[in-house]
């Protein structure tokens, strides 16, 4: 049901050794010593770009930890992602709709979480206003019958629309010893819901520079880059690239779809846009978690909607106008004192003078000094999971 050991995956550093447990460095061991297996459960295998993304690195931190096997349940075949789980005789109806598609992947969460050692909840809003109540519930549950300690690692949490809810999750939260959050406003949620603050190691992605370096070719042109997956921002999109066209402030505009609901807005914008000096081009994510980031990572600009486009395009210092159709947008330009409006609706003008002002300020070569930093911690909270029941080491906030 996954691969039986673990390999360095793509695009970690070459001194970076396989996970291997601490009975693997003793000689009389042989062949046979055993790695921990921790089952990483989030929004992977539904060919979203950002929560692949978490895969990948969840992927690639437990590589980095020694004695960790990570299990990422239902995770795309993207060609980086070289450790997922799935159970064969589910594996066919995992992305249905409806009852089928229901059973089967419960059934594939429990094998998960009987199969490993330890549960981590890894990256994304699985505790948010839109989250599955009854997923949550369903891993902490398995993981009390199986006696599996269950942890959260790069998590939104909240906000929360009733007490109710609140509380509800609030009785899941408690159940985890370990909790890691991406923002401060899933501190307070934690803290309002639990009685006790969790850490804030931030994104999964903001490791991201210290694991891979991406590929940029020698002959760069100035492009634009167009993420967008909801309607409401085709007249302002559409004015950013009026004016980008008529001023020949980029080469090319790349029109991206990270996920299914951008294909079909993205290329209605596309249809829709006329240029006159710019060249155009289209590009989907398919089966390479790192070709998005080598796209996004050279780009001049990024107009995005998605989250994990911009998170992505801030941590190699390309400049992005992130959309805010949610909360938790708004709080990553808050959290990092970014520009750029931070309402839901911007007028066309704002977004059409904040693009231009990106696009005239010279472009920086240094990565997102705090990589390092973020890879370390999540390493030591990783470790920490799977030696549960050793003496604990505060993780930094």
């Amino acid at each position: 049901m996954n691969t039986p050991e673990v390999d360095v995956v793509p695009g970690v550093a070459s001194n970076a050794s396989p996970a291997r447990s601490p009975e693997c460095d003793d000689a009389r061991s042989g062949p046979r010593c055993r790695e921990t297996r921790i089952a990483f459960f989030g929004f992977y295998g539904r060919h979203n770009f950002g929560d692949d993304l978490f895969g990948y690195l969840l992927q690639a931190i437990s590589a980095r930890t020694p004695g960790i096997q990570p299990l990422i349940v239902g995770a795309s075949p993207a060609e980086e992602l070289t450790h997922p789980f799935h159970l064969p005789v589910a594996r066919a109806l995992w992305a249905r709709s409806g009852a089928m598609g229901a059973v089967a992947r419960s059934l594939t969460y429990i094998a998960a979480v009987f199969r490993a050692r330890a549960v981590v909840f890894g990256g994304g809003s699985l505790f948010g206003a839109n989250a599955s109540l009854s997923f949550a519930k369903l891993i902490v549950t398995a993981g009390h019958w199986f006696n599996r300690p269950v942890a959260a690692l790069g998590v939104s949490v909240g906000p929360f629309a009733t007490v109710e809810r609140r509380n509800a999750f609030g009785d899941v939260l408690r159940a985890m010893p370990y909790i890691a959050v991406r923002d401060e406003a899933s501190v307070h949620a934690v803290a309002n819901a639990t009685g006790s603050a969790p850490a804030n190691l931030r994104d999964l992605a903001f490791a991201l520079p210290a694991i891979y370096t991406p590929k940029r070719k020698p002959d760069e042109r100035r492009t634009l880059i167009v993420s967008i997956h909801l309607r409401h921002y085709t007249d302002a999109v559409l004015a950013i690239l009026a004016r980008v066209d008529s001023q020949r402030l980029v080469d090319e505009v790349v029109f991206v779809s990270l996920d299914a609901e951008s294909v079909a807005v993205t290329g209605d914008i596309a249809r829709l846009f006329s240029p006159s000096n710019v060249s155009v081009r289209r590009f989907q994510y398919g089966s390479s978690i790192t070709a998005v980031v080598d796209l996004l990572a050279a780009a001049s600009c990024v107009v995005t909607s998605k989250l994990h486009g911009a998170i992505v395009s801030f941590v190699y210092d390309t400049p992005v106008m992130l959309f805010c159709y949610q909360r938790k947008c708004a709080e990553f330009l808050l959290d990092n004192a970014l520009p750029g409006p931070r309402e839901p609706q911007p007028s066309d003008d704002v977004c059409v003078t904040h693009v231009t002002e990106l696009l005239a300020r010279e472009r920086s070569e240094q990565r997102y000094s705090s990589a390092q930093w973020h890879l370390d911690q999540f390493e030591r909270f990783i470790a920490r999971i799977g030696n549960a029941g050793a003496p604990a080491e505060p993780l930094d906030n």
